[in-house]
């Protein structure tokens, strides 16, 4: 059986390939495609469930900056 791969994890990797060897990075810029990249994953979902999933994408954001920059303890494993 395959072992199961963490897509946040993956995610992270094509990222960090994409900066690789760059003298500058436009950090919003990347920010902005990435968000632009959730959009797109937000739009496959159902019509009638954009705004539900627009809203989850924010909170889910704001707990992973939190939990991330340390301002509160983190409940994932890596």
């Amino acid at each position: 059986m395959p072992k199961e791969t963490c897509l946040h994890c993956d995610i992270n990797k094509v990222v960090q390939r994409y900066i690789k060897g760059k003298d500058v990075v436009n950090v919003s810029d990347l920010v902005g495609r990435m968000a632009e990249s959730l959009a797109d994953l937000i739009v496959l979902g159902p019509e009638e469930e954009w705004g539900n999933l627009l809203a989850q994408a924010i909170s889910d954001l704001g707990q992973a900056f939190l939990e991330k920059s340390g301002a509160v303890e983190s409940d994932t494993t890596h």
